[in-house]
C-alpha cells in the first residue's frame, strides 16, 4: 500500500516547503529492522520511497550485510543496542546532521522469555524488561521532540503484543513489558495534542517471525507449542506490516492482529474474569 505519492529529492542546499509536491522523501527509524516484523516493515517503506534508518544489535546488522547485497543510498543499516541511552543519542544526533526532518519511528526490536512466575531468573527478567519497554520509551525519549516539531504528519508505531492484555501464564515477564508498551504509548496519546504524532499500538497474536531465536523457554513444553503455534498461523511478518502500514496511513490507535486475538481482546474488556478462567483451562490443558 503507497502512503504517499512519489516525491522528488530538493537540490541540495536548497530550501523547500516540507509538505509540498517537492518535499523531501518521508524518512523512518525502525528497530529490530534485521528480522522479523522489523524488517518487514523496513522493507515496505523503502518499497514505498522512504529513506529508512534500519537499526538492530551490531551483530545482527552484520550478518544482514553479509547475507544481502548492499542496501540504496536511502537505507541506513545502524548497530544499536536499545538498552543503551547513549546509543539512542549518537544515533539522533547523526541523523539530525543528515536529514531535515522525521516523520516515522518503530520501535519493534524486543525479546521473550517463558516460565512461571517463581522460576523465571532475574537475568531475564531485566533482559526482557529493558529491551521491550526501556528500549522503547528510550526510543520515544530521544526522538519524540524531533517527531513533535515535523512539519508535517508524523507518528509512532510501537509494538506491543496481545499478551499485553491477555497475560498468559507463565509469560509475566513478556506481558509485563508488553503492558508497560501499551501504557507508554497511550500516555504519549494524551501528551501530543492534534495527534503529532500520531501513535499506534500494534498489538499481534503469533505470527510467523524470528522472535522465536530470542526466546528463552523454561520448559520444553512451552517451546514446543511456541513453536507449533508459529508453524500454522496464516499470519506472517509481511501481511503485519501491511496492516500496520494502513494503520498509519489511517492513524487508527491499536492494531490487533488475529482472528483469535481479536475475540479475546473483545471479551476480556467485557468479561475479564472469564477470559482469565479461559486461558487458565488452556494453559492447564497444555501442561
Amino acid at each position: 500500500m503507497r502512503l504517499q505519492p512519489p516525491v522528488v529529492r530538493p537540490v541540495p542546499g536548497s530550501r523547500v516547503d516540507a509538505s509540498g509536491p517537492h518535499a523531501p522523501p518521508r524518512t523512518a527509524v525502525v528497530t529490530g529492522a534485521a528480522s522479523g516484523l522489523g524488517r518487514a516493515l523496513a522493507d515496505a517503506l523503502v518499497d514505498d520511497g522512504w529513506t529508512v534508518a534500519c537499526v538492530d544489535l551490531p551483530d545482527a546488522i552484520d550478518r544482514w550485510q553479509a547475507d544481502s547485497p548492499p542496501p540504496p543510498d536511502r537505507v541506513l543499516r545502524l548497530g544499536l543496542d536499545v538498552r543503551d541511552a547513549a546509543g539512542w543519542q549518537a544515533l539522533h544526533d547523526r541523523l539530525r546532521d543528515e536529514w531535515q526532518s522525521l516523520d516515522l519511528l518503530v520501535n519493534a526490536a524486543g525479546v521473550g522469555a517463558t516460565g512461571e512466575v517463581g522460576t523465571l531468573p532475574e537475568s531475564q527478567w531485566r533482559r526482557v524488561i529493558d529491551t521491550n519497554l526501556v528500549g522503547t520509551a528510550l526510543g520515544c525519549e530521544t526522538f519524540l521532540p524531533w517527531l513533535r516539531a515535523a512539519r508535517r504528519r508524523s507518528h509512532v508505531v510501537n509494538v506491543a503484543s496481545i499478551a499485553a492484555v491477555l497475560a498468559p501464564p507463565s509469560m509475566a515477564a513478556y506481558a509485563a513489558s508488553k503492558a508497560g508498551v501499551v501504557a507508554l504509548s497511550e500516555a504519549i496519546a494524551a501528551e501530543c495534542p492534534r495527534r503529532r504524532p500520531g501513535v499506534t499500538i500494534v498489538c499481534p497474536g503469533f505470527f510467523r517471525s524470528g522472535l522465536l531465536d530470542s526466546w528463552h523457554f523454561t520448559s520444553a513444553v512451552e517451546k514446543q507449542e511456541a513453536e507449533r503455534r508459529m508453524a500454522v498461523t496464516w499470519w506472517t511478518s509481511e501481511r503485519v506490516a501491511r496492516r500496520v502500514l494502513r494503520a498509519i496511513h489511517v492513524n487508527h490507535r491499536y492494531v490487533v492482529v488475529g482472528l483469535t486475538a481479536r475475540w479475546l481482546w473483545r471479551l476480556k474488556r467485557l468479561a475479564p474474569r472469564i477470559t482469565t478462567a479461559l486461558v487458565r483451562g488452556i494453559y492447564r490443558r497444555l501442561r
